[in-house]
């Protein structure tokens, strides 16, 4: 029954870190493609695209950020519930 049990828990773990990183996956494509509103805040248009730019990868690093930050709370919480038990 224990085995299960931890088995179960690792599954869940699994799956809760993969959605993560789905949604974190999202989050950066939906970043790149709406081209982010900063270029709009600078002046010419070398300087506009360079804010695009740059906006875009700040906002992709953070979704991949926030998805490995997700899947280490998730990695933590299962060993958590494993050592329990």
């Amino acid at each position: 029954m224990a085995k299960n049990k931890i088995v179960d828990t690792v599954a869940d773990a699994v799956v809760r870190a993969e959605i993560a990183v789905v949604r974190a996956g999202r989050s950066a494509v939906k970043a790149v493609t709406r081209g982010v509103n900063a270029g709009a805040r600078k002046v010419g248009l070398a300087k506009k695209k360079a804010a695009q730019k740059k906006s875009v990868r700040k906002a992709a690093k953070k979704a991949v950020r926030k998805a490995k930050r997700a899947v280490k709370k998730v990695a933590k919480k299962a060993a958590k519930k494993v050592r329990r038990r």
